[in-house]
């Protein structure tokens, strides 16, 4: 499959879940396409050929069913739904009642030209379609529409058509409504860049910018791509994408990204990845191919929907040609199914899930939480743990040295002289190191590290090392230290020259800021947080207790293979979302009932866990919005089923009839959609 050409086109006129079932069918019916996926969320096919040339077969295919695949890039807008056939069938259908109250004689003949002007969009796109789905949304309209002009109930026929294109160009302006906040994300980068160049600077369109290029982002101005500064000062506010309010500050070397808004101050920003391959690009792949794996209510839903049709369809069958043989009033059961043909649609119901978790999944692209796929979601709303990896996770994962202790030289020395050695190392401690203020590193020749022990290099002609402490034999008085500060919490290095230690060097990994509200947040959700580390006891219960966990929380000195039989453990109890970085807990994140890193921006990151944070802070937020979206996706299903057998219950009984049908198909569809559009401005 990797070797297959794929493309992404928009389907112009997809404004419907069983319609996007419809192109999908053709779709892949079409030579030389091995495989198709319509998204009804995003809007969007995806084709993968074989054959050069089979998009052109592809575009006629969907034309003949009434819809228009455009390129991807084609930014073109489409009419949203049927509105001139809808405006036509309404002045006509208006045009007739004052008819009917002037000229009664025409009024008939009034509502059967409205009828048949409206129905005639929906009965071509039911011809085009019949072979793909011969029992769709527009052939039960279209039938039930003919049928109510045969028993003469013309201003019916007219009033079902009308109500039905309406609900149609609601329909359509709910799911654009949605679409567009799925991918708002792009709209934040600028239109344009300063750009720096011999002797001034140049204002350039996004495409015009390379990798390399520098661009200087004034105040007021959002940042045109990503990249890392080589200048200047600034505030920097990332809520739109991260969720997190206030703004961060930012200065030479900090990695910022393409549509981050400069409150304050200025940068000069040198371009790292284009904007179409930019973060906030990715972020938006992601959500895409969230909307083409279905969750496991989608799933059931659908299964329920093939059966609700057929079994709808017989109940009007049997009112139409049985009940007149046992009761008389022939016209009568004819016209409650036809009524029943309507009821029939089970577009609300197939909607009611997808639309929900496209909801979600964009709500989270904006609060910090990347959703890999609907049933991501949906699980994460079931569990009830949360293990949670340290290095990384809980910590900044960047250790500062914070403590020198030193043997018979001074702690400028010992730092100079660890410094030489730490030049040559990419160890984090080494560069934790070469990083910490004070003296200047002495010069130092002769670099090498060995696995297990340390890092070494002549300095002043000597061999100097940094090395672990407990693979090296230490006098009593230097272990004395060592246990002191292991039992503070601390990661140390020894210095060595010659052999003889020298200093210890007392590392700490800073905890992330917001470590402590978010666990207490996840306590408020009725979670329980358990940490999985493995570091030392007291590494991990300084950290737990910095953070607001409690002992019994902490599980330490943890191999690979412990923390992924805990996780099993805990999967067995209830469910467990497992958090980590995205680097080295893949075992665990992938055993975990769902799987969340913290990405902070690293695309890496983002690829491996089935949902991704752009900070810690985020983490209560991904389990707010599952459950919202989760509540939402009972409400609709409840909805569309409930409306429906109400109506279908008063139509056998005689209370309603065409018209409240139709309300009820169009009337569940739109409620449905505007319900799930609820999510996109809920906080979490």
């Amino acid at each position: 499959m990797d070797a297959h050409r794929v493309r992404v086109f928009r389907v112009e006129g997809l404004d419907c879940a069983d319609c996007a079932l419809k192109v999908e069918k053709a779709l892949s019916g079409v030579p030389g396409v091995v495989q198709a996926q319509v998204s009804f969320a995003s809007g969007k096919a995806y084709l993968h050929l074989e054959v050069p040339g089979a998009e052109k077969e592809a575009e006629r295919v969907v034309s003949a069913l009434g819809y228009r695949l455009k390129p991807e890039g084609d930014t073109t807008r489409g009419v949203l739904g049927p509105w001139r056939w809808a405006l036509a069938s309404g002045g006509l259908l208006l045009a007739a009642f004052l008819a009917s109250l002037f000229l009664p004689g025409l009024a008939p003949w009034g509502y059967r030209l409205a009828a048949l002007v409206g129905v005639f969009p929906l009965a071509r796109r039911a011809v085009a379609a019949f072979r793909q789905n011969p029992f769709s949304m527009q052939t039960l309209v279209t039938l039930a529409t003919l049928g109510a002009l045969l028993i003469g109930a013309e201003a019916e026929a007219a009033v079902v058509v009308f109500l039905f294109l309406v609900g149609e160009v609601l329909e359509a302006y709910s799911v654009a409504q949605a679409r567009r906040s799925l991918y708002a994300l792009s709209e934040l980068l600028p239109r344009r860049a300063y750009r720096l160049k011999e002797g001034g600077v140049e204002e350039v369109p996004l495409k015009a910018l390379r990798v390399g290029d520098l661009v200087r982002v004034p105040p007021g101005e959002r940042v045109p791509a990503d990249g890392v500064v080589v200048s200047g000062q600034a505030s920097l506010e990332e809520a739109a994408f991260t969720g997190e309010p206030l703004p961060r500050p930012k200065g030479i070397g900090d990695r910022v990204y393409g549509g981050s808004l400069v409150q304050e101050g200025s940068l000069v920003v040198k371009v790292e990845r284009l904007p179409e391959e930019g973060f906030l690009a990715e972020m938006e792949r992601l959500a895409e191919g969230a909307l083409l794996k279905k969750s496991q209510a989608e799933r059931v839903v659908d299964a329920f929907s093939r059966r609700y049709t057929p079994a709808v369809l017989a109940l009007a069958g049997f009112v139409a040609l049985v009940l007149p043989l046992f009761q008389g009033d022939f016209l009568g059961h004819v016209y409650k199914a036809l009524a029943l043909l309507l009821i029939a649609c089970p577009c609300a119901l197939v909607v009611s899930v997808p639309a929900a978790i496209a909801a979600g999944v964009a709500r989270g692209a904006r609060a910090g939480v990347l959703f890999k796929s609907g049933a991501a979601l949906e699980r994460l709303a079931g569990v009830r743990y949360v293990a949670l990896d340290k290095t990384g996770t809980l910590t900044l994962g960047k250790p500062t040295l914070v403590r020198v202790v030193t043997f018979g030289v001074s702690a400028e020395e010992a730092l100079a002289l660890a410094k030489g050695v730490a030049e040559g190392s990419s160890h984090p401690l080494a560069r934790a190191v070469r990083e910490a203020l004070g003296p200047k590193a002495l010069p130092s020749e002769e670099h090498r590290a060995v696995p297990g022990l340390g890092a070494f290099a002549r300095v002043e002609g000597k061999e100097v090392g940094l090395v672990r402490p407990e693979a090296w034999d230490l006098p009593p008085e230097v272990e004395a230290q060592v246990k002191a500060l292991a039992e503070e919490g601390f990661s140390l290095s020894l210095l060595v020259r010659e052999g003889v230690p020298l200093a210890l060097l007392a590392f700490q990994d800073t905890p992330r800021l917001e470590a402590r509200e978010a666990l207490a947040e996840l306590r408020r959700l009725g979670l329980k947080p358990l940490l999985l580390t493995g570091d030392r006891e007291t590494s991990a219960l300084a950290l737990g207790t910095a953070i607001g966990l409690f002992p019994e929380e902490i599980r330490a000195g943890l191999s690979p293979v412990d923390k992924l039989r805990l996780v099993e453990e805990m999967e067995g109890r209830g469910g467990v979302a497992m958090v980590g970085d995205g680097v080295n807990d893949a075992p665990a994140l992938a055993k975990a009932t769902v799987g969340l890193a913290v990405a902070e921006g690293t695309e890496a990151a983002l690829q491996s866990a089935d949902v991704g944070l752009l900070s810690l802070a985020a983490l209560p937020r991904a389990f707010r919005l599952s459950r919202l979206t989760l509540g939402v996706v009972r409400q609709n299903v409840a909805l569309a089923v409930g409306l429906k057998g109400l109506v279908l219950l008063t139509t056998l009984m005689g209370y309603t009839g065409l018209w409240t049908a139709v309300l009820a198909d169009n009337g569940a569809l739109v409620l449905v959609t505007a319900n799930s559009l609820r999510l996109l401005w809920r906080r979490v």
